[in-house]
């Protein structure tokens, strides 16, 4: 028995493509402003003046060295927080385009070739990625032994 029904659990009256709380233009409607309104970050009294256009011509030597510190401290905060992040991001980003990358040549050598072929770059495109978790699984466990030993090991 086959059951050709569809379920659709969206907002009753709701068109695909029209927002609720804006315009055709882009703008907020009434319900909108007031709903979205505060949801920005407010900037910091510091933040506000390290980065005013206030010539520094025109700035004392106190406003100058609080405005050359905070902005020292905001370049030394992006480069801790963001390079570590990225470089992880760009490895997952790339093992997710070879491992899409190698789906898509999997699907067309089924289509193309058949599926002994298909299979083939199944299994080596398969390899690079099944390489990368097993290595991380040795890595982890690698880890976990050395824990183990800094904790349990006789003095």
């Amino acid at each position: 028995m086959e059951r050709n029904e569809l379920y659709h659990y969206g907002i009753k009256g709701m068109r695909w493509g029209v927002r609720r709380f804006q315009n055709k233009d882009g703008s907020y409607t009434a319900k909108g402003k007031k709903r979205y309104a505060g949801k920005g970050e407010q900037e910091h009294d510091d933040y506000k003046k390290a980065h005013s256009s206030k010539s520094v011509k025109t700035m004392s030597d106190a406003e100058l060295r609080s405005r050359l510190n905070r902005l020292q401290m905001e370049q030394q905060y992006s480069k801790l927080s963001g390079s570590d992040v990225s470089r992880g991001k760009a490895f997952v980003s790339k093992s997710m385009k070879a491992a899409t990358a190698a789906n898509a040549r999997v699907a067309e050598g089924a289509r193309a070739k058949g599926m002994g072929k298909a299979l083939h770059i199944a299994f080596n495109g398969g390899s690079v990625l099944g390489l990368c978790v097993v290595g991380f699984g040795l890595l982890g466990l690698a880890a976990m032994f050395l824990l183990f030993i800094a904790i349990y090991a006789p003095p």
